[in-house]
């Protein structure tokens, strides 16, 4: 039984020595990163983008509301890369997104 109390502590003890500062330190951890500042502002702007291509009949209802819900999407997604900060891949991608969402709701419908 001793022996088992020993394997078993010097087991649980490199996964101890891993275990964040209980106060919220991140002594040696690289500081989480921001929010993208302007996804939100970007987002908006698409989604008056789409508004105002659907009131002319540049896109139809269908095509409209796909936009949306694809902005709602790179919006769920920024906040879940927001939680522990966004790596430059992360910002990359969603700012790629938004130029892309932003090119089709530009884009002129074909008759």
């Amino acid at each position: 039984m001793r022996h088992l109390l020993i394997v078993a502590t010097m087991l649980a003890a490199p996964a101890t020595a891993q275990i964040r500062d209980p106060a919220g330190s991140n002594a040696g951890w690289p500081a989480p990163r921001p929010a993208l500042p302007g996804v939100a502002r970007d987002l908006h702007q698409v989604d008056r983008s789409i508004r105002d291509a659907r009131d002319a009949g540049k896109l139809s209802r269908k095509e409209a509301r796909e936009l949306r819900r694809e902005s709602r999407r790179i919006a769920a997604l920024e906040d879940r890369y927001a939680r522990d900060g966004l790596s430059e891949s992360e910002r990359a991608g969603l700012q790629a997104r938004i130029e892309a969402l932003r090119s089709i709701a530009s884009a002129r419908r074909k008759p």
